[in-house]
């Protein structure tokens, strides 16, 4: 018997399996073996914890961020990232794809709860065409929204990128961050390494690099020395191939003066909170047997659920890398 649940579209299973599934771009795949870890360097050490700080302390914190990821020398998705932050939980995101110059999908959070909406219209997904959710999507596709608690430190704007629409995936640094937050990759922090100096448009910066699960994943960072926040920023994935995100942040202002009631939404009258259909159908019912399925694993074999059979297994369908 598998029990499950489901987080954002995937489906987990009981305990964790001793394997991964391979996924989408070759994620689960074994890492890349051309770059081997580093020691630790406290200078460098030191500068990235300054940026972490730097964000903690912030009373306020804004910038723009121009977002590219791809992998296997193709571009996969662009937009651009206005983010203000301010302090005690507050938060507002307008995101749009490159080259357009209205946002696609905003997100607020009041102190209370994230909100996300879509000024052009919510993007549509595939189970949106024909049948009962192509008619709900066809009425409610400019007046959707998401609600979502955010408890102070407890919640990832980073998570909610993607539900903006603008064909991306999570920002380098979890703007989180400035309000308390630590996302999961920071316990496996393993080592950061200074890189030299080198200007980034008319700010000196300092270059490094932090890696995590033994070099897997690097974060490139370009911290201003005029107040330690990023400038521009890489992250490289190494995996079956490199997936790498570019930022470049402009607009950067710390503690400026930032008016309430840009952090101010609530659906208006005759508005539908919008939901995965997983979430609010689910995909199988407790105590129903798993339909038997072959993916391949990260050592080249093939593995099939029923090899499992009596066992607790975790099927993890998103990222895994």
């Amino acid at each position: 018997m598998v029990t499950r649940n489901v987080i954002r579209g995937g489906l987990v299973a009981g305990a964790i399996a001793p394997w991964f599934v391979g996924g989408v771009l070759g994620w689960a795949q074994p890492a890349a073996a051309d770059k081997k870890p580093f020691k630790d360097e406290p200078a460098a050490h030191a500068l990235y914890d300054k940026m972490v700080e730097t964000m903690r302390q912030a009373k306020s914190l804004s910038w723009v961020s121009e977002y590219r990821w791809e992998a296997k020398g193709e571009t996969l998705g662009r937009a651009t990232y206005k983010i203000w932050l301010k302090k005690p939980n507050y938060v507002r995101v307008e995101a749009a794809p490159a080259g357009q110059a209205k946002p696609c999908g905003i997100l607020v959070g009041d102190g209370d709860y994230f909100w996300v909406y879509w000024p052009q219209g919510k993007q549509r997904y595939p189970w949106e065409y024909g049948g009962k959710y192509g008619e709900d999507y066809d009425k409610h596709r400019l007046s959707f929204y998401m609600k979502a608690a955010s408890p102070v430190g407890r919640h990832s704007i980073g998570h909610r990128i993607d539900d903006l629409g603008a064909g991306t995936c999570m920002t380098i640094i979890d703007p989180s961050t400035f309000h308390g937050y630590t996302d999961s990759l920071q316990a496996y922090l393993d080592g950061v390494q200074g890189l030299g100096t080198e200007k980034v448009g008319e700010e000196e910066c300092d270059l490094i690099e932090a890696s995590f699960m033994k070099r897997q994943r690097s974060r490139y960072l370009w911290l201003s020395r005029t107040d330690h926040l990023p400038r521009k920023l890489k992250e490289v994935v190494r995996v079956s191939h490199e997936i790498l995100v570019h930022e470049l942040w402009s607009k950067v202002a710390i503690n400026g003066e930032m008016a309430n009631d840009k952090f101010v939404w609530s659906a208006p009258a005759g508005w539908k909170e919008w939901k995965f259909p997983a979430i609010e159908e689910g995909l199988l019912k407790p105590g129903t047997l798993a339909p038997d399925f072959e993916l391949a694993s990260t050592d080249g074999d093939k593995i099939k659920l029923s090899q499992f059979r009596g066992q607790i297994v975790w099927l993890n369908e998103w990222r895994c890398g």
